[in-house]
């Protein structure tokens, strides 16, 4: 669907820091990593994104400061009147980090693919279908390339819609908290969080005017 820079914003969503108050294993550091991915509505042609990032050790009270673009979970113009939902798995890898390294690309692959179709196969999409068509593709997707990571242990999940006529230029900071007793985030518009594994993820929503296509 063609559409005039007016009547769109560029919205980028990343990850920005993660806090680890206390361990899901409790004898010594959590493998964190992130998986799933985001997807518009119809009016702005279902775009999607993957996010999978490499797995790094934290241990409690550790605080990692996240940047560049494996932590980038949406980047792209989107209908001022449309919507961008994300569905995120965080995890604490049980797999071998050589297995994942070498299989990197064709898991990103897989999961870009999956997500792709999950997002664009909503016909009408109601709040929260975009979201839980990713996190329901995610698992799937990275378990036909490297069947270990399907042991791993699910420290929380997030659905959050960001409704674009919602928010001005700029930039806007939040945190999801989450933990073995609260481990899933459900948001439709505006940030909720709560907080005993406890860790909290930093994230920022900028927007913007339309990039040029």
């Amino acid at each position: 669907m063609a559409d005039s820079s007016d009547n769109q914003k560029r919205v980028m969503i990343a990850l920005t820091f993660v806090h680890c108050r206390d361990t899901e294993d409790i004898t010594g550091a959590d493998e964190f990593y992130v998986a799933g991915g985001a997807g518009t509505g119809l009016l702005s042609d279902s775009k999607s994104k993957a996010i999978l990032t490499e797995p790094f050790d934290i241990n409690s009270p550790e605080k990692r400061i996240l940047s560049g673009k494996e932590y980038v979970i949406f980047d792209d113009n989107v209908h001022v009147d449309d919507f961008v939902e994300i569905g995120l798995e965080f995890r604490d890898a049980d797999f071998s980090e050589k297995d994942f390294d070498a299989k990197y690309v064709a898991l990103v692959s897989a999961l870009t693919a999956a997500i792709g179709t999950a997002v664009g196969s909503l016909a009408t999409p109601a709040v929260g279908a975009v979201a839980g068509a990713i996190l329901a593709a995610t698992p799937p997707a990275l378990v036909k390339v490297l069947a270990t990571i399907d042991k791993d242990d699910t420290l929380g999940t997030v659905q959050k819609r960001v409704n674009v006529a919602d928010y001005r230029d700029g930039r806007h900071a939040f945190t999801w908290k989450f933990s073995n007793k609260n481990p899933n985030i459900t948001e439709e518009a505006e940030n909720s969080a709560w907080s005993d594994w406890d860790y909290e993820v930093g994230y920022v929503i900028d927007v913007g005017p339309a990039s040029a296509t």
